[in-house]
């Protein structure tokens, strides 16, 4: 017997195990990614990753996940946010109206709109998630990971709303690109 042969299953057990470990990591991230948001699309697809930055600070990562391989507009998806800071209700809910007012909405629907903001945001800290599932034409459901749910019927608030983010006319069309996957 030679001495290489001693030194080389080692080698080869090493590479399988750490094989095993990359697999398990990788297939770890993404089922967790899904359980929390309730399943909502049977087998997601991370269509987009990126992150929203305002000014010098990074705020979130926003993950597109869809059932379809490709970013469809016309199917239901799940926005995921990863918060890098600690980020208040209140901060949320004005970015938002402010985003929703430069899409022409009435002086009216933009007090019903908050109303239905101030029940589905929650306040978030520095490594927590929240999620939108959007189901075009129909609702949104909010979601605080380990948390609460809200599910909003109002069709026309569901469109605009998603659209801050997925919409041609977003103010931040890169990181539509990116999380689209048409970067």
């Amino acid at each position: 017997m030679s001495i290489n042969r001693f030194i080389k299953k080692p080698i080869k057990l090493l590479k399988i195990f750490l094989l095993v470990i990359i697999t398990q990591v990788v297939f770890a991230n993404t089922s967790l990614s899904k359980d929390w948001w309730n399943n909502d699309i049977d087998s997601p697809y991370l269509i987009g990753e990126g992150v929203l930055k305002v000014f010098i600070w990074e705020v979130y990562v926003l993950r597109l996940f869809s059932g379809n391989p490709t970013f469809d507009p016309s199917k239901p998806i799940v926005l995921e946010f990863e918060y890098l800071r600690d980020t208040t209700k209140k901060s949320v809910i004005t970015a938002s109206i402010k985003e929703l007012r430069k899409m022409n909405t009435s002086k009216d629907k933009l007090l019903i709109w908050e109303e239905y903001l101030q029940n589905a945001i929650s306040d978030m800290n520095k490594g927590e998630k929240a999620a939108l599932y959007w189901q075009p034409g129909k609702q949104i459901t909010f979601y605080v990971e380990g948390g609460s749910k809200e599910l909003i019927k109002d069709k026309e608030f569901a469109d605009a709303y998603i659209n801050i983010w997925i919409g041609k006319n977003t103010t931040k069309p890169d990181l539509r690109k990116i999380i689209t996957g048409q970067h």
